[in-house]
């Protein structure tokens, strides 16, 4: 179910910084009653971003570490956490099929949108994912090139695309 994003100032947001085993630590933000962003802090000025909000924890922002701390150690492939976005109707549609996904899978951009309704619109498909504000939760980072290639992640951070394939691979060969 996706929620509506607050208007500023709306809702008091707290924010939590959590390590991963990938090298980035990730950012947490949350308005007490959903969470409203998970991204990986890749250098200084992705931290300047978020910095108004101030640090802190909520039932919220306890139960999505909780629950990527568990996808880390392997326990956990997918998430339950009241998401609250902001997004087109195709986005959102988009971003229900990224949920879809199962863990260590992938699909093509060209996948992704045939199955949001829209065959043609691969490009728009990229776009959304993009526009994800949730880095694992809503796995994006399950979506390749038609050739294959760890394309559009995060800009040019390609590397961490990869780096979380490789470790839902390997998962998944244990079990």
């Amino acid at each position: 179910m996706w929620y509506d994003f607050p208007k500023v100032g709306e809702t008091t947001m707290k924010k939590k910084i959590i390590e991963t085993p990938f090298g980035k630590e990730m950012i947490l933000v949350s308005n007490g009653e959903h969470l409203i962003k998970s991204d990986f802090l890749y250098d200084e000025t992705s931290m300047e971003v978020d910095v108004e909000i101030p640090l802190g924890e909520d039932d919220v922002l306890l139960d999505a570490a909780e629950q990527l701390e568990a996808y880390f150690a392997g326990r956990k492939e997918a998430f339950d956490l009241p998401l609250l976005v902001t997004g087109t109707a195709f986005q959102k549609k988009v971003w229900d099929v990224l949920q879809a996904i199962p863990y260590g899978e992938v699909l093509t951009y060209k996948e992704i949108a045939r199955r949001a309704g829209s065959p043609k619109g691969f490009r728009a498909a990229g776009g959304a994912c993009r526009a994800n504000h949730f880095a694992i939760i809503v796995p994006c980072h399950r979506v390749l090139s038609a050739s294959g290639a760890y394309t559009g992640y995060a800009g040019d951070k390609t590397f961490m695309k990869e780096r979380l394939l490789d470790f839902e691979s390997k998962e998944k060969r244990l079990f």
